[in-house]
C-alpha cells in the first residue's frame, strides 16, 4: 500500500512543478541534489550538469521563445524531463536507506536515462534558435526595408 502512497506523492510534486519554466526548474534540482542524503554523488554530479545548461538557457529568454507553437513544443518537453529529473533527485531525500540500498543501482539507471533526455532536447535549442532568429529576421525586413527607402535620398544627400 505504501508504494501506491509514493505514486500519489509523485502526482502531488508534478502538479506543484507544473507552470515553471526550465531554469527555474533546473535551480530547485539544483537545490535538491545539494541537501540529498542518498546517492549524493550523483546528484550533485546530474545538479552540475544541469547547472551549466541553466546559466546558458537564462540567456536565450525561453518564455519569448515558448510563445510559438514550432518552438513551444520542444522546450516544454524539455520541462517536463526536468520535472521528472527533480522527482528523481528529490526521491533522494524522502527515501529510506534500505529502499535506496535495494535499488541503487536502478536508481543509476534513472540518473543516466534523464541525463540522456535532457541532453536529446537540448540538442534541439539551437535549432529552436535558428527558428526564431529566422521569424525576427522576417519581421523585421519589411520595417528595414521601407525606413531605407523612404530615408535613402535624405541619408545620400547628407553623405554628398
Amino acid at each position: 500500500m505504501a508504494s501506491s502512497w509514493d505514486h500519489f506523492g509523485e502526482l502531488a510534486n508534478v502538479a506543484q512543478l507544473t507552470g515553471l519554466d526550465a531554469v527555474r526548474l533546473i535551480g530547485m534540482i539544483v537545490n535538491a541534489a545539494s541537501t540529498a542524503r542518498m546517492h549524493k554523488k550523483n546528484c550533485r554530479q546530474f545538479a552540475q550538469h544541469l547547472k551549466l545548461i541553466g546559466n546558458l538557457l537564462e540567456q536565450l529568454k525561453i518564455s519569448k521563445l515558448k510563445r510559438y507553437s514550432e518552438t513551444r513544443e520542444p522546450l516544454e518537453q524539455l520541462e517536463d524531463a526536468l520535472r521528472r529529473s527533480y522527482i528523481l533527485v528529490n526521491s533522494c531525500q524522502d527515501r529510506s536507506y534500505l529502499y535506496l540500498l535495494a535499488m541503487g543501482w536502478n536508481i543509476v539507471y534513472h540518473f543516466r536515462r534523464a541525463q540522456d533526455e535532457i541532453d536529446r532536447y537540448l540538442r534541439l535549442v539551437p535549432l529552436i534558435t535558428l527558428v526564431d532568429n529566422a521569424r525576427v529576421k522576417v519581421s523585421f525586413s519589411p520595417f528595414v526595408f521601407n525606413f531605407l527607402t523612404k530615408n535613402i535620398e535624405s541619408l545620400l544627400n547628407e553623405v554628398y
